[in-house]
C-alpha cells in the first residue's frame, strides 16, 4: 500500500474512515479518492460565498461548478465499482431465498391464505354466536313475560287451585329463563393456542374508503402529510402545462443544467 497516498488521505478523512478506506479500496481506488478529495478541497477554497459582481466572476463560478460536478461523478463511479457488485450479490441472494419465502409468505403472511381462512371462519362463527345470543335473549324475555303474567294470574286467582297452577307456571317460566341464560353461547375467544404457538385476533378501526371528498372536514386537508402530497400533484400538473390553479401561485424559477467537458 502506498504510504504517501494514505498520508494524503488522512488530511480529508477521520481516522476510522481512513481505516475503512484502506480495507475497502485498492491502491488505485485510494489514489483516485485522494485526488478527488484534493480537487474538491481546492474548489471549496476557491469558491466565493459573496454575490457575483461581473461576468468574469460568473465565469469563474461556472468553471468551479463544472469541476465540482466532474469530481462528484468520478467519486460516484469509484463508489459504484465497490457497491454495484455487492448490490448484485444481495439481489441474487434475495432472489434465491424468495423462491422459498414467497410461497411461505403467500400461505402464512399478512393477508395470506391461512389468515384469510381463519378470518372468514371467525366472521361466520361471530355471526352464529350473535344469532344464538339473540335467540337466548328472546327466550329469556319471553319467559320473563310468561313469569310476570303467571304471577299476575296468581295474584288475581279466586281459588287456591288456580293460584297453585299460576305459581307453578311462574316457576316453570323462571326455570326457562335460567336455562336460556345457561345455554346462551359465550363471547368469541380472541384466538387459538396450539403446541406450536398461538394466533390472536385483534380489531382495529380502518378507513374503508372515501365516498364524498367534499364532505371531508377541512382539518384533515390541512395535515402536513396531505399538503405535501397535494404539492406533488400540483407540481406534476404544472410540469404538464398548467399555468393557473385556483389557490396557488405559479412562478418562474431558473435552474442550471450541468454538463462536464
Amino acid at each position: 500500500m502506498s504510504a504517501p497516498v494514505v498520508t494524503a488521505l488522512a488530511k480529508y478523512l477521520p481516522p476510522e474512515k481512513l481505516d475503512d478506506a484502506v480495507m475497502l479500496l485498492d491502491q488505485r481506488g485510494l489514489a483516485k479518492l485522494e485526488l478527488m478529495a484534493t480537487e474538491i478541497r481546492q474548489i471549496t477554497d476557491a469558491a466565493s460565498r459573496k454575490p457575483l459582481e461581473s461576468d468574469e466572476d460568473e465565469g469563474r463560478a461556472a468553471e468551479l461548478l463544472a469541476r465540482g460536478v466532474a469530481a462528484s461523478k468520478e467519486l460516484d463511479a469509484l463508489r459504484r465499482q465497490r457497491v454495484d457488485p455487492l448490490n448484485a450479490e444481495v439481489k441474487a441472494v434475495n432472489a434465491l431465498f424468495k423462491v422459498v419465502t414467497d410461497p411461505c409468505e403467500a400461505l402464512v403472511g399478512k393477508g395470506g391464505t391461512l389468515e384469510r381462512l381463519i378470518l372468514a371462519y371467525r366472521q361466520v362463527k361471530r355471526a352464529r354466536i350473535e344469532r344464538e345470543q339473540q335467540e337466548a335473549r328472546r327466550k329469556q324475555e319471553e319467559a320473563a313475560r310468561a313469569e310476570a303474567a303467571a304471577l299476575a294470574k296468581a295474584d288475581a286467582a279466586k281459588s287456591a287451585k288456580a293460584r297453585e297452577a299460576a305459581l307453578a307456571a311462574a316457576q316453570a317460566a323462571s326455570r326457562a329463563q335460567a336455562v336460556a341464560a345457561i345455554e346462551a353461547p359465550r363471547e368469541m375467544t380472541r384466538g387459538t393456542r396450539t403446541d406450536s404457538g398461538s394466533v390472536t385476533a385483534r380489531e382495529a378501526y380502518v378507513l374503508g374508503g372515501i365516498h364524498d371528498l367534499d364532505a371531508v372536514p377541512v382539518v384533515y386537508w390541512r395535515d402536513p402529510v396531505v399538503i405535501e402530497a397535494l404539492k406533488k400533484v400540483i407540481s406534476r400538473a404544472i410540469r404538464a402545462g398548467a399555468r393557473e390553479i385556483p389557490g396557488c401561485s405559479i412562478v418562474v424559477e431558473e435552474a442550471l443544467t450541468r454538463r462536464v467537458g
